[in-house]
């Protein structure tokens, strides 16, 4: 699990600043981002979530996003 927290990490820093379109999911749980959703290469129940701030997005809407962090599994953007 660590050598696989360290490759995951990897490829998700290597995201911040990109452009990335999010499936919204609906309210997320992290302070500061209100939306959770999910970029193309998160699969649900195996990768990680992509934390949303910024914008109006409603659940089942796909929004186009900047990625501005990342952690291990993680990303955390800012709607477009």
């Amino acid at each position: 699990m660590e050598t696989q927290a360290g490759i995951s990490g990897g490829i998700n820093h290597a995201l911040i600043g990109t452009r990335q379109e999010v499936l919204v999911e609906g309210a997320g749980d992290m302070t500061g981002y209100p939306l959770v959703g999910r970029c193309r290469r998160q699969a649900p129940e195996v990768d990680g979530v992509t934390y949303v701030q910024g914008g109006a997005a409603e659940t089942g809407k796909i929004v186009t996003c900047r990625i501005t962090a990342a952690d291990d599994y993680d990303l955390f953007a800012e709607v477009i």
